[in-house]
């Protein structure tokens, strides 16, 4: 199975549609959960997961029940100011726990659980299939391979990042950095079961600018292209019939 993880219902609509001898739970009774086939690959699609403590809840709990060789992580995200642009497309190379700080614990980084990484690597061979996807079948938006930082809350103003920004650097990047609430959990999820993920995202604001209902529905005009560059990456999968090893 390829599972993909949305917030909300927007996200994965896309996805959903595409699946074909759908059925549907409710994980807990609460987390709609929509399993079908897409190019006679097994697809899994679960939204309504915000934070990083229910996606790695929710994500290991799919991963113990499921055969998943892969977690594609869709919505969207924040940039900083000058950096990714509104409605362009992050791709992830590796995620930050932006809310962990145990520097007193066994020698710990900022953003490191004890016993795990600082940073969680997202599989390089996703990535890069997710990337040439975009610009094969995405030609309207830019993509970029970022470096996301995963947070519990959303980010109003700059200030809001006292806390992880070191003269401008966060966690020693300068640039090609994205926010977002969700992916931090689905990392440690698949570090922990050993399962590849990606996170792919558009950026619907810059820190510091209000989200607004006009903003989000440009964002949501883009959902399209970016649905069509991941079902592209997932097609590509099916026909490889093997991935990452697995």
């Amino acid at each position: 199975m390829i599972l993909i993880v949305g917030n909300n219902h927007d996200d994965v609509l896309y996805y959903e549609s595409k699946l074909r001898n759908k059925t549907e739970e409710k994980l807990y009774k609460r987390f709609p959960f929509v399993t079908g086939t897409l190019f006679s690959q097994k697809v899994g699609v679960v939204y309504g997961i915000y934070t990083n403590y229910v996606s790695s809840m929710i994500v290991s709990e799919i991963i113990k029940n499921n055969h998943v060789v892969l977690v594609i992580n869709v919505g969207r995200c924040q940039s900083l100011q000058g950096d990714i642009k509104v409605g362009d497309v992050a791709i992830s190379r590796q995620v930050y726990l932006g809310e962990v700080s145990l520097l007193d614990v066994e020698n710990s980084l900022l953003g490191q659980v004890p016993g795990f990484p600082q940073y969680h690597l997202c599989d390089h061979y996703a990535l890069e299939m997710m990337n040439d996807c975009f610009n094969r079948v995405a030609s309207k938006q830019f993509s970029h391979v970022c470096s996301f930082i995963s947070l519990e809350r959303y980010i109003n103003k700059d200030s809001d990042l006292d806390d992880i920004n070191l003269n401008n650097m966060f966690f020693g990047q300068t640039k090609n950095i994205v926010f977002d609430n969700n992916s931090g959990g689905i990392s440690l999820a698949c570090t922990i079961h050993d399962v590849p993920m990606v996170s792919v995202k558009i950026v619907e604001s810059y820190i510091g600018e209000p989200r607004t209902l006009n903003g989000y529905v440009n964002i949501l005009k883009k959902y399209s292209e970016l649905g069509k560059a991941v079902t592209a990456c997932i097609g590509e999968i099916s026909r490889n019939e093997v991935i990452m090893g697995k």
